[in-house]
């Protein structure tokens, strides 16, 4: 199968609506086994090339290869981002998004590649390794000009919205589409037509395989929508927005601007010339650029790391170097050393520890033991005490000794007591 064709109908697509008809004319055009001529293919190429702007007498007028290995310190990358993307080399022209990642990624490590300038006229194309390349613009160590000759949609806009500056060439120059996508040919009415029958047969446990796909010819796209679409474009989204902070949310539906409008609203910088694009690629720093504002952020990051290592380890010398001389390396197998024994003599003491709190636990278990024996040996007594208590009471009896008086015999006395008492007075 034609590698195109097979690219076209497996896609994603974060793609400007203007060119899906012309897609689809290319589709027809590759179902049918139509060609265009070697020639066409060729210039195509060689205007997608990458290029390098060799400083050569204060002038950048001589142009290399981007491989080339005698370049002058302070040349410029130019890498053209032309016609619809896809992830791997097209034939008629446009190179993927893998080789326009390992272009950018190639003039950053030159060291005598001082900018990169990318210049951009693509509607957008595959999600497919869109977000790669526009990481590795937005991660470049160099200043990265993008300069737009008509148009940067969709995927093309991801790409190009880490860059530190983007110039367009005209106030007409379309740009965003920040939207995702999916138009779907239902290849199987064409097939049948040519009396090709299709079986789609699937293993026992394979019960959701292809069943978005199954959704989307029975009309229900929301699982697709919810699963795939929703997903890309959320990333989009983030990417966009952290690569141009001043962008403003209603840019984010899916419309497209003029590049006036598009500067208001944070989309794009300024309008200038292909010219002044590179102007601006040869003197442009990235001091106040996000790039160099991250780079701040890591740099920060990493000297307080630093510092704190060189502190733990005693470091006295050769510190603002960052640098690990043999010495240190030295201070450091000696201090972990020293933290192995430590944590060796640590370990003993804490099994010592542990055994003696072993050994207490036992013993508070055997008393624990030896009080609840107690206490249910009280509370048996305690039972048998009340059981003969209450039976002494149910068995008491009264028993008069000799001499005592009944209560008759103690009235007598009393009244005689008195009545003689009466008589005396």
């Amino acid at each position: 199968m034609n590698p195109l064709l097979l690219d076209i109908l497996s896609s994603t697509w974060l793609l400007h609506s203007s060119n899906n008809d012309a897609y689809g004319a290319m589709l027809v055009s590759l179902l049918r086994g139509d060609r265009t001529s070697t020639e066409d293919f060729s210039k195509a190429r060689e205007r997608n090339r990458p290029f390098v702007l060799q400083a050569s007498a204060g002038s950048m007028a001589e142009t290399k290869p981007l491989n080339a290995t005698d370049l002058s310190k302070g040349s410029i990358a130019v890498i053209p981002i032309r016609g619809i993307i896809m992830k791997d080399d097209v034939e008629c022209g446009p190179r993927g998004s893998v080789s326009l990642t390992k272009d950018v990624q190639a003039a950053d490590a030159n060291p005598n590649i001082k900018s990169i300038l990318l210049v951009v006229s693509s509607p957008g194309g595959t999600t497919a390794y869109t977000d790669i390349l526009s990481a590795a613009i937005t991660n470049c160590n160099k200043p990265v000009i993008a300069f737009v000759e008509g148009l940067a949609a969709s995927a093309a806009y991801w790409i190009i919205s880490g860059a530190d500056k983007i110039i367009c060439s005209s106030d007409l120059d379309t740009i965003g589409s920040i939207g995702t996508m999916l138009e779907y040919m239902d290849m199987k009415p064409y097939f049948e037509k040519a009396g090709v029958v299709i079986h789609e047969v699937y293993a026992t446990l394979s019960t959701e395989k292809n069943q978005m796909l199954a959704d989307l010819r029975a009309g229900n796209y929301e699982p697709l929508r919810k699963e795939l679409l929703d997903r890309i474009n959320s990333k989009f989204h983030a990417n966009v927005m952290a690569n141009r902070p001043n962008l403003a949310p209603s840019t984010l539906t899916g419309k497209t601007y003029f590049a006036s409008d598009a500067i208001a609203l944070g989309l794009v910088d300024e309008i200038g010339s292909y010219e002044y694009a590179l102007q601006q690629a040869d003197s442009f720093t990235i001091s106040n650029s996000i790039h160099q504002t991250n780079n701040d952020m890591k740099s920060i990051k990493m000297l307080a790391v630093w510092t704190a290592i060189a502190s733990f380890f005693n470091f006295t010398e050769n510190i603002e170097s960052n640098e690990l001389t043999e010495e240190m390396v030295g201070q450091v197998n000696d201090r972990l050393n020293d933290q192995d024994i430590a944590i060796a003599g640590h370990t003993d003491i804490v099994a010592d520890l542990t055994k003696k709190l072993d050994t207490v636990t036992t013993a508070n278990q055997d008393l624990l033991t030896e009080i609840t024996s107690l206490k249910s040996g009280l509370a048996e007594t305690t039972k048998q005490f009340e059981a003969f208590k209450k039976l002494d009471a149910g068995t008491e009896t009264k028993v008069t000794k000799p001499g005592d008086k009944t209560a008759e015999e103690l009235l007598s006395d009393t009244y005689s007591y008195n009545r003689i008492a009466d008589e005396n007075s």
